[in-house]
């Protein structure tokens, strides 16, 4: 009995000491793109555009201030105002259901940091990237089945020394098969974040950038 109390306890201790040093690598990877300086973001605002094969563009322009986690939805000439922290109805959900994938797209080593909790989270060193095929650390985290948009949903980020994110994948539901893998390219430095511009997939036509890229910090 007394053996198998220990072997409990080491099992216990391999375990914690497994989480503690994925928290910490995530830790890295959201500093190293700025996380220490979104306390003083006053405004982000920024286009999500998706180019098509048939030479289309799909685009939506935000406004997010942060800390009211107020949102604002730019069509046309009109901008929808809506904030998060309250009950929505069904135009500003549906709207909120497109700002937070784009906003996970732009920010997704902050979601990291912001989502914790609400998923699963295992390292693998020294893997190949699915459009470089350069060695890379994997972080891959798995959403609960509760909650969100994309419940059960899983994400492969490929990291390189400098915890800087250049690679990911999106797995549809935690399926063995990429849904979406993208390379993460033209990075840009403002109000003290690093941020994604383009997103380039392999042998596609079509790509997904970020433009009208702003942020207003508190930072005199």
């Amino acid at each position: 009995m007394s053996s198998c109390l220990n072997a409990t306890k080491q099992q216990d201790t391999v375990e914690e000491a497994q989480e503690s040093a994925v928290e910490l690598f995530i830790d890295k990877v959201a500093e190293a793109h700025g996380f220490k300086q979104w306390s003083e973001v006053e405004e982000i605002s920024f286009s999500f555009n998706v180019s098509r094969a048939n030479g289309n563009t799909f685009s939506r322009f935000w406004i997010w201030q942060p800390k009211s986690n107020a949102v604002g939805s730019i069509q046309d000439k009109d901008t929808i105002w809506y904030n998060r922290n309250q009950t929505l109805d069904s135009l500003e959900n549906r709207l909120n259901a497109g700002f937070t994938n784009d906003k996970f797209w732009l920010l997704n080593p902050f979601n990291l940091i912001w989502d914790r909790g609400n998923y699963s989270a295992t390292l693998t060193k020294k893997i190949s990237s699915p459009i470089e095929n350069k060695s890379y650390t994997k972080l891959t985290i798995v959403y609960g089945q509760e909650g969100g948009y994309t419940p059960g949903d899983a994400y492969d980020f490929y990291i390189d020394q400098d915890y800087i994110v250049r690679e990911w994948t999106f797995r549809r539901g935690n399926q063995a098969e990429p849904n979406i893998s993208s390379a993460c390219k033209d990075y840009i430095e403002i109000g003290g974040l690093r941020l994604v511009q383009n997103y380039a997939r392999a042998n596609s036509e079509r790509t997904l950038f970020f433009s009208d890229l702003k942020v207003e910090t508190s930072r005199k």
